[in-house]
């Protein structure tokens, strides 16, 4: 099966994941939907899996304030060098292709 995709690198693929549960416009139910899912997968990028974990925290304790407390929850955990920058941005995916993605990234982590 052919994935729409499979030209964009899976490291740009997982930052717009990121991205996605980080937007406060996105539906809080759907972002902590995506963040269970995604608890299966095997980040390919260290910093990612740092970010992952950070967002989780503050999915629940700040879901509307992620990216204004991102930065002092990498050092929480240690990584106070990882760059959260990127994820300010927002996503250019919607729910649906978010869902799809993490799905397609769990498959292919396997």
């Amino acid at each position: 099966m052919h994935s729409k995709y499979a030209s964009v690198p899976r490291l740009d693929n997982e930052k717009q994941l990121l991205r996605f549960l980080c937007a406060s416009g996105e539906d809080i139910v759907r972002r902590r939907k995506l963040l269970q899912q995604l608890r299966q997968y095997s980040w390919r990028n260290k910093e990612h899996q740092v970010l992952f974990e950070a967002i989780g925290e503050l999915l629940t304790t700040a879901p509307q304030q992620i990216v204004g407390h991102l930065p002092a929850a990498v050092t929480r955990l240690g990584f106070p060098d990882v760059s959260c920058d990127a994820l300010a941005d927002p996503p250019r995916i919607n729910a649906a292709a978010a869902f799809a993605l993490a799905e397609e990234l769990l498959r292919a982590s396997q």
